[in-house]
């Protein structure tokens, strides 16, 4: 798959996430009592971000690793790991 595929598939994600939040805005924004939905969507939400945070996490090793055509130093490594377990 190519790097601009997969830029769309995580901006695909990220307006799934942005639908969802909406949804949970307007829950709120109506006094919905519906509590127990709208705790369901922010889960999927909460969810849907930390998918967003993994594929992210994949392309950045993939394309900003991977395709450099030295083999990548263990600290390139180690940066991208503890920045994305630090979202």
């Amino acid at each position: 798959m190519t790097t601009e595929n997969n830029s769309k598939l995580l901006i695909n994600r990220i307006h799934r996430i942005k639908g969802q939040l909406d949804a949970v805005e307007k829950s709120l924004l109506n006094n919905s009592m519906d509590c127990e939905k709208t705790l369901l969507l922010l889960k999927a939400a909460s969810q849907a971000i930390k998918k967003l945070g993994e594929a992210f996490v994949q392309e950045y090793m993939d394309r900003c690793l991977m395709e450099n055509k030295k083999k990548p130093d263990i600290e390139s490594i180690r940066s991208a790991i503890k920045a994305a377990f630090l979202l």
